[in-house]
């Protein structure tokens, strides 16, 4: 079996959580025999494929980028080529262009679309991109959630909860930097025994504000990297 997976951004290019998401999946299905390939969008002006923890990332050369949605003109034929060789195709979303791709190459394979992310602050653009966005989250095979919490709070989800699956996302510790002795030591001199840590980007949505009050009832620290 071959998959093609399809996000505006990969890794090594940047390191963030939807990236690191089909990295794993890429990574513990090869171990099964699915060959994979993953195709994204790169600012370099000379787009590469190269081999990456098992299987093939492809870039497309991105042109322009508006309310964080990146635009290519030569990603329609690169995934329509790479389309052709796969027997799932596998989306990630949100990314308005992605939906564009799907429908101007008419697609006629199996699809899943991992949905990671409603669409909060871009509300007056989500006003014109909601009739495209219904038509693809329709024309899905099937859409991953990942978490119960999610397919209960969404709305868009619950509008699809027929073909709707609930799969957490998971992580590898063996690919968790290993911390030595001492540094646990230093830290621990610093900060005490125990205390909370955040390692991300400083997202609105991610809940620090949250956190931060919660963390008034407890007598852990708040430690964000």
């Amino acid at each position: 079996m071959r998959v093609l997976h399809f996000y505006k951004t990969s890794l090594p290019d940047t390191i963030g959580g939807v990236e690191q998401v089909i990295n794993q999946i890429a990574r513990g299905a090869s171990k099964l025999g699915v060959k994979t390939d993953v195709l994204s969008l790169t600012p370099d002006r000379v787009a590469r494929t190269i081999e990456i923890d098992g299987y093939r990332l492809h870039r497309a050369r991105m042109n322009v980028q508006i309310a964080s949605t990146s635009f290519s003109a030569s990603a329609f034929l690169r995934f329509s080529q790479l389309a052709k060789k796969a027997d799932v195709i596998h989306y990630h979303f949100p990314w308005p262009f992605m939906d564009m791709v799907h429908f101007a190459t008419r697609i006629k394979k199996p699809t899943v679309v991992t949905y990671h992310s409603d669409i909060i602050r871009q509300k007056h653009l989500l006003k014109l991109y909601r009739p495209l966005q219904q038509k693809f989250l329709a024309s899905m095979d099937r859409i991953v959630a990942t978490s119960p919490n999610y397919l209960a709070t969404s709305s868009i989800l619950q509008k699809f909860s027929n073909k709707v699956s609930v799969i957490p996302i998971g992580l590898d510790k063996a690919t968790y930097p290993q911390s030595t002795p001492d540094r646990l030591k230093f830290w621990r001199e610093i900060l005490g025994p125990k205390f909370f840590l955040f390692v991300g980007v400083l997202r609105y949505y991610k809940g620090l504000h949250i956190l931060i009050e919660a963390a008034k009832e407890t007598n852990h620290p708040i430690v964000i990297v």
